[in-house]
């Protein structure tokens, strides 16, 4: 129990070697990770309900720690999950407040996309109808508003690569992932590295060809399977669907094409499972949709529209 309490207290500053040696005492005996879940817990009660212990109890808590152990109550993250999280190179956490943050957006037309070179050596390739948000006083931030974006992040273990979007986060330690915001869903797919994913009620541990949607609005988590290959495939026109609403083509279409595309309802919600490639040019992309679940298109000279046939 001891070496719990040490274990706890030092995991802010800990250092690579350290959370190596740490993940080797949780795995060690499992009496270990009981007392650290233990002494997680019992800080984060401490730390959520101070006036039902001792002002000497809550004072032993550094204001610091208090901060980490709600972190740890409200995300239910045990003993298992740092464990995991000492070795991964993509973490989903909490977004935290930046009270001197100075935003610039970068936005795009549908139709549009954009290379984003950061002073880091990181990369965002930003697709078409998309938004991000960056800092001028955190470089290392940046916010996914809406649409999609590839990121090939340059690796600083001093100062981790964060994307924020909805009430999530993003912590990138050197790899390649794309994000996608599409209203209340985000979808992260893993092209390099892993991901730990900490909702309130789960904790996911993702590897590389493994991808999370995730709403904000009803919590609802679900993991897929996806080629590490085809992630960010939209740069080249590929898009990948795993029993997706077929409406969800509709988004794919503006960004790329720049186009005002319309499914009707009975298809849109149809599940369909394939891999779509894009031209750009609208007059072949729609009727090529069309024929995969054989339906109609028409164009009226601005919009274009897919009904059932």
């Amino acid at each position: 129990m001891d070496q719990a309490i040490d274990w706890h207290l030092r995991q802010r500053d800990m250092s690579d070697a350290e959370w190596r040696t740490f993940v080797a005492w949780l795995e060690a005996d499992p009496a270990n990770a009981a007392a650290f879940d233990a002494v997680a817990l019992d800080m984060s009660l401490i730390a959520e309900h101070s006036e039902l212990f001792p002002v000497e109890a809550a004072e032993a808590v550094p204001p610091v720690e208090r901060k980490r152990a709600r972190t740890m109550l409200r995300w239910g993250v045990g003993a298992g999950a740092l464990a995991l999280a000492a070795s991964l190179s993509l973490v989903v956490l909490p977004s935290l407040p930046n009270t001197a943050a100075q935003p610039y957006a970068v936005s795009t037309r549908p139709g549009e996309q954009r290379v984003i070179a950061l002073a880091d050596g990181t990369r965002i390739d930003l697709n078409g109808a998309s938004r991000i948000e960056l800092d001028r006083s955190s470089p290392r931030l940046a916010t996914l508003v809406a649409g999609e974006a590839t990121f090939h992040v340059h690796h600083d273990s001093q100062a981790p690569f964060v994307l924020r979007s909805g009430t999530l986060s993003v912590q990138d330690v050197g790899t390649v992932f794309n994000a996608e915001r599409d209203g209340y869903r985000l979808d992260v797919q893993v092209a390099e590295g892993a991901v730990l994913f900490q909702p309130r009620r789960d904790k996911l541990m993702l590897r590389a060809g493994a991808a999370v949607t995730a709403r904000d609005d009803t919590g609802h988590v679900a993991v897929s399977r996806i080629d590490p290959a085809r992630v960010g495939g939209w740069r080249n026109g590929d898009i990948a669907f795993a029993g997706e609403p077929f409406g969800r083509l509709a988004n794919a279409l503006r960004r790329l094409d720049g186009v005002d595309v319309t499914i009707e309802p009975v298809l849109s919600q149809r599940p369909f499972t394939g891999m779509v490639h894009l031209t750009g040019k609208a007059a072949q992309d729609v009727p090529h949709l069309a024929a995969l679940i054989g339906a109609d298109w028409q164009h009226d000279g601005k919009r274009w529209v897919i009904s059932p046939q």
